[in-house]
Parts: structure tokens; C-alpha cells; sequence
């Protein structure tokens, strides 16, 4: 029995090679058989229909509307706002925990990144069927706007994704980009001096401080400012004891929100208070529009000032300051004393001293060698 005629009985598949047809012609012929070629293998059957919802959008088996209007649209709406809410709660003590914020930061953009391949990747090929059924305009429509889709996401991944968890991670280590601040206790534990920048954890160890001195009345700020929610928790410490705040010499940005705690405000007649806008690397625009009505409302409703002061605080950018002048800081009670210099005092020529009698200052004078060895009175 010829190759051939085995493999039609045997249903196994034949080889199509010219060559390997004239040979078995050749020997059919010989037999004085009749050789039939062999029909070719039909194609290969296509892929069943996948069964999971995931997987048939990824293989771009849904059709184009479905595909792209609730697949990619409803959906990712859907999954955006989930994540939204999630965020919020996540991230509503970040200030406290930065390395949970930051673990939130990657988890949220990870979704988004998977979410939109996924998505994209299922309207894509959802528009190629599409267009080979020739309808073109909406299959090239589907593409342009999920290219469009693409770059977008990748823009929000460089400039904002990576810069907040960079900003996020110059937290966890230490905050060390913002200039460093010290404590010092002044006028025999009444006055506690802060000087520098407001980094994280500054909040805490101000509680510290405030905590072992009992007797302090006045906060004495020169700061460029720093962490807004790190100062208005110091600003709460002093609003809750009832302290004073004193600038001598210069509080810019979020030290401002630290000296509008005071319960009195003083404010050295050659020193300057300085606001602009907040910001945090990595912040859109609509983040930014969002933080200056934040600011603008805390220093209405928390502090009283007026609208119009508000608005002309945040309406410097963050590179930029607006130092008003002392006149309207008075008239808005955002400083309630302007202190002056004090002239110095003149002084007095000392009376000549009257020579004691030798008996009575010989015991002092013994008494003082003794304590001070070598001390010359």
C-alpha cells in the first residue's frame, strides 16, 4: 500500500512536496493503479469564543461601541472613581504616615497603568475588526483617541506620577531639602525660639518641647517656611496653650500659618511675613487650582481674614512671595503689635566707691579665694 493511500485511511496529514507527488504517481503507475492527488488540509479552525470577560476584550472579540463606550469608558470611569474613594481613605492621615502614602501612590498608578494597556489594547484591536469589516472612519476614530489615551498616560507617568513619589520618598528619608531648624529656650523658659525649616516630624518634636516647659508664653519664628501640614499642626499646639508669636526677623510660606496661631501676634518693625501659593511636586493644574482654595478658605474661616487678604496671599506663585506691607497686616489682625526697637539706655557715671574698713572686706575677699582658687578681686 502506497503513503498516500495509507494516510487517507489512516486520516493523518499529507505532505504537499511536488517531489513526494511524482514519486507516488511513479509507483502507482508502475502497479497500474490509479493515483489521485490528495486535496489540501482545509485551514486550521479558528479560536473559540473566550469564555472570560478579560480575556474576550483583550482578544478585541466584543464589538467596537461595547468595546470602546463601556469596556474602556463606563468601566475606567468605574474604576477611577473606586480608586478615588479608596485613595481618600487611604491617604487621609498621609501626612502622618508618608510611607504608606507612598505604598498608596505606587498601587494607584500600577491599576491605572494595567487598566489602561488592558483597555486600550481591547479597543485596538476591536477597531482593526472593525475596519476590516469596511467601516473605516470609526475604527480610525477608536485608534487616534486611544493613541491620544496613550500619551496622556504617559505624560501623567513622567510629570506627575514619578515627581509626587519622589517628593513622597524625600519625606521618608529625612526631609533633608529643607534647610534644618533648632529649638532654643529663651527668658528662663517663657520664650521658645524656632528657627529654620519646617520639615517633617517638626510638629512632633515641637509638641516635645512645649510638653517640658511650663512656663513658656511666646513662639519666636524665623523660618522660609516648609511642610504646610506639619505647620498647622504646630499652629493648633499654640492656638490649644494660648502662646504668642513673635517674628524679629523674617517668616515666609508655611511659617505664616504657624505665626497666625498666636493668640497675640508681634511682629518686629523691620521684620517681614511673606506668602505664596503651596505646592508639591508632581501637582497638576487642577491639583494646584485645588490647594490654593484650600489655603484661601483655611485663612478665612481658621485665622478671619478677609477674602480679599486671601486672595492676594495665594496669588503668588510658588516660586515667587508677596510681603505685605505693615500697615495692612495691622488693619487685617493678621499682626496685632508692631514692635520698636527700644533706644538704648543711657548710662550713668558710677559714683566713686567708698574704701571699706580692711576688717570687713578681709573675710570676703578670703571667702572668694577659697571658692575661686587664683581669682584676683
Amino acid at each position: 500500500m502506497t503513503y498516500a493511500l495509507h494516510s487517507e485511511l489512516t486520516g493523518q496529514p499529507v505532505e504537499t512536496s511536488t517531489a513526494i507527488y511524482g514519486a507516488e504517481r511513479a509507483v502507482a503507475e508502475a502497479l497500474g493503479l490509479t493515483f489521485n492527488e490528495p486535496a489540501p488540509l482545509p485551514p486550521p479552525l479558528p479560536k473559540p469564543p473566550a469564555q472570560n470577560f478579560i480575556a474576550r476584550h483583550w482578544r478585541g472579540e466584543f464589538s467596537l461601541p461595547r468595546a470602546y463606550w463601556i469596556n474602556h469608558m463606563l468601566l475606567g470611569a468605574g474604576v477611577g472613581a473606586a480608586f478615588a474613594v479608596l485613595g481618600l481613605q487611604i491617604n487621609s492621615r498621609a501626612s502622618e504616615q508618608p510611607l504608606r502614602w507612598l505604598v498608596s501612590l505606587g498601587l494607584s498608578w500600577g491599576v491605572i497603568t494595567l487598566f489602561s494597556i488592558w483597555a486600550g489594547v481591547g479597543v485596538w484591536r476591536a477597531a482593526s475588526a472593525y475596519r476590516r469589516a469596511g467601516k473605516r472612519f470609526w475604527g480610525v476614530a477608536a485608534k487616534a483617541m486611544i493613541a491620544l489615551g496613550m500619551l496622556k498616560l504617559v505624560y501623567s507617568i513622567l510629570f506627575v506620577a514619578i515627581p509626587q513619589a519622589s517628593e513622597i520618598c524625600e519625606i521618608v528619608a529625612g526631609d533633608t531639602r529643607i534647610a534644618a531648624h533648632q529649638f532654643k529656650v529663651l527668658n528662663n523658659g517663657t520664650m521658645l525660639d524656632f528657627s529654620g525649616g519646617i520639615s517633617f516630624g517638626t510638629a512632633k518634636e515641637f509638641e516635645t518641647m512645649l510638653k517640658a516647659m511650663d512656663n513658656v508664653r511666646t513662639v519666636r519664628l524665623n523660618s522660609p517656611g516648609g511642610r504646610v501640614a506639619e505647620a498647622q499642626k504646630i499652629s493648633d499646639l499654640i492656638r490649644a496653650r494660648g502662646l504668642s508669636t513673635y517674628v524679629t526677623q523674617q517668616c515666609a510660606s508655611a511659617c505664616t500659618i504657624v505665626f497666625l496661631g498666636g493668640k497675640q501676634r508681634f511682629l518686629f518693625s523691620a521684620a517681614k511675613l511673606g506668602f505664596h501659593q503651596p505646592s508639591f511636586r508632581g501637582m497638576t493644574g487642577d491639583d494646584q487650582r485645588a490647594a490654593v482654595a484650600r489655603e484661601a478658605a483655611r485663612l478665612q474661616q481658621r485665622f478671619g481674614l478677609s477674602s480679599a487678604f486671601a486672595a492676594r496671599a495665594t496669588a503668588a506663585s510658588p516660586s515667587a512671595m508677596w510681603f505685605p506691607e505693615q500697615s495692612e497686616l495691622l488693619r487685617e489682625h493678621v499682626v496685632t503689635s508692631i514692635v520698636l526697637p527700644q533706644p538704648p539706655k543711657p548710662v550713668q557715671a558710677a559714683a566713686p566707691a567708698q574704701p571699706a574698713p580692711a576688717a570687713s572686706t578681709a573675710p570676703a575677699l578670703q571667702a572668694a579665694q577659697a571658692m575661686y582658687p587664683g581669682a584676683a578681686l
